[in-house]
């Protein structure tokens, strides 16, 4: 039943985040305004200091750093990388820290060491040793301790010619530029990442279905019909029902539905069709109750059987007592199925209700009476409706899958997860139950709403009926 698995769909992931680019625009404003704020109003001002040795080399072929070719040029500033370790070495801080210690007692080695960096000046054998704090002073004299006592460890080490100190750091008398707004764009920009990596991670784990298409290009059964889901306002089930006043999308949403149904049995002998779904929820028992309404307004004598026995929902769309035998009495030879049968108010449309809730569905309908029971329905009605209990959830639509004519699945946008869809998929081939298709029931339907502004507003809202 299923044609190809699921594949991430680089326009759906861009049309997923257009839609969300205000979230991500939020978050980088918040992004910069945090950024920006720490940096003007909270960070502590810092102090660079710098100071400048030369190193002289014994080597004879780098003597002095005059270099003949590429070659010596790129040995001496290794060498100038072998010294930067050296002066970052623990011996080394730890004689510095030491020394520091008189002026600032307790001051660690390994916070000398995070405060400094060292590089060659241009390329040559220039060192300059760089001290970044919160102190101005303290910056000043970490790098001349630093110059104090690295050049004997380097020579020792390297066997460096000489090393010379060309300038000593002074206390800087101005703070380091804040960059308050280069700042806030670095914070905006990893806000914006982040929420979008976010962004990108649900809908890469999402498994929910989001749109028609995800239906027709990862299952071979067709979408019959996209109806719109109504919102969940009305004072009762029943005001959910289609009618002469309900709107002509939704009525035709319905009609579209009922002919392509139809289409599908054409040639079949059997007219008896599940509705059903993989999950609870979904919305099947108002797919059901309105297919039979707009069967039942085309003409055709309808029955729209209850046959959810555990959770009836039809007596809340049609408003029978919920003590009226039904389905589970027939079944248990309680009474005969006609005797069971209510009119509604709708023309052509007749229901079975569900009953008194049995202790167990399953085994009433695997009876030997079910296979005689239902040809005896097609007899008098011209189809027959199954409102069943989710097929994921219990066994109830697998057990009379050899007694219909296949199954429609309904799937709720947003809610119904692939994952379950193929399961039901599954579930249904193994017992032999054909699912004739989809019913897409969202709240937002292109196809709908395409019609609903461009035809049927504009063309055929002045023939509705008039109410009195």
């Amino acid at each position: 039943m299923e044609s190809n698995s699921q594949k991430i769909d680089i326009k759906k992931l861009f049309i997923y985040l257009l839609k969300r680019v205000w979230i991500i625009i939020i978050c980088a404003g918040i992004g910069f305004a945090g950024m920006y704020c720490y940096t003007e109003y909270f960070k502590r001002d810092t102090y660079t200091a710098h100071a400048t040795m030369y190193v002289i080399n014994a080597n004879p072929n780098l003597v002095n750093y005059q270099y003949a070719n590429a070659a010596d040029l790129t040995s001496a500033v290794q060498l100038l990388d072998t010294y930067m370790v050296v002066v970052r070495s623990n011996k080394v801080m730890d004689v510095v820290a030491e020394r520091l210690n008189s002026k600032y007692p307790g001051i660690p080695a390994g916070y000398i060491s995070n405060t400094l960096s060292m590089g060659s000046v241009s390329q040559t054998g220039v060192m300059q040793i760089i001290s970044i704090t919160t102190n101005a002073q303290l910056s000043a004299d970490i790098c001349n301790a630093v110059v104090d006592v690295a050049p004997a460890e380097i020579i020792r080490v390297v066997n460096a010619g000489s090393i010379e100190v060309i300038d000593y750091a002074e206390a800087p008398s101005m703070p380091d530029q804040r960059n308050s707004v280069q700042k806030g764009l670095f914070g905006a920009l990893a806000a914006g990442a982040l929420v979008g990596g976010i962004l990108i991670f649900l809908f890469v784990t999402n498994h929910k279905v989001t749109d028609m298409d995800s239906l027709s290009d990862n299952y071979t059964p067709p979408v019959l019909a996209a109806i719109k889901r109504q919102k969940k306002n009305a004072p009762c089930a029943s005001a959910y029902l289609i009618n002469e006043k309900s709107p002509l999308e939704l009525i035709e949403s319905y009609g579209k539905l009922r002919m392509n149904l139809l289409y599908t049995m054409v040639g079949k002998e059997n007219r008896i069709v599940a509705i059903t779904s993989a999950i609870s929820g979904e919305g099947k028992s108002t797919i059901a109750a309105n297919l039979a309404i707009s069967c039942a307004m085309s003409g055709k004598n309808v029955l729209l059987v209850d046959a959810d026995m555990r959770r009836a929902c039809q007596k809340e769309n049609f408003e029978y007592d919920r003590k009226c035998p039904g389905l589970s009495d027939v079944l248990i030879g309680k009474v005969n199925w006609w005797d069971a049968v209510l009119s509604t108010d709708k023309e052509n449309l007749k229901i079975l209700p569900a009953g008194q809730m049995p202790p167990n569905p399953a085994e009433l309908l695997s009876l030997p009476f079910v296979k005689d029971l239902f040809p005896q329905m097609q007899e008098d009605f011209d189809l027959v409706l199954l409102d069943l209990p989710p097929i994921n959830v219990v066994s109830d639509p697998l057990v009379i899958s050899n007694h219909v004519a296949g199954c429609l699945l309904v799937v709720r946008q947003n809610y119904s997860d692939h994952r379950a869809v193929k399961k039901s998929l599954i579930s249904a081939e193994l017992t032999g139950m054909i699912p004739l298709g989809f019913v897409y029931y969202g709240d937002d339907t292109a196809e709908q709403s395409y019609y609903s502004r461009k035809y049927y507003n504009k063309k055929y809202a002045y023939r509705r009926p008039d109410p009195s």
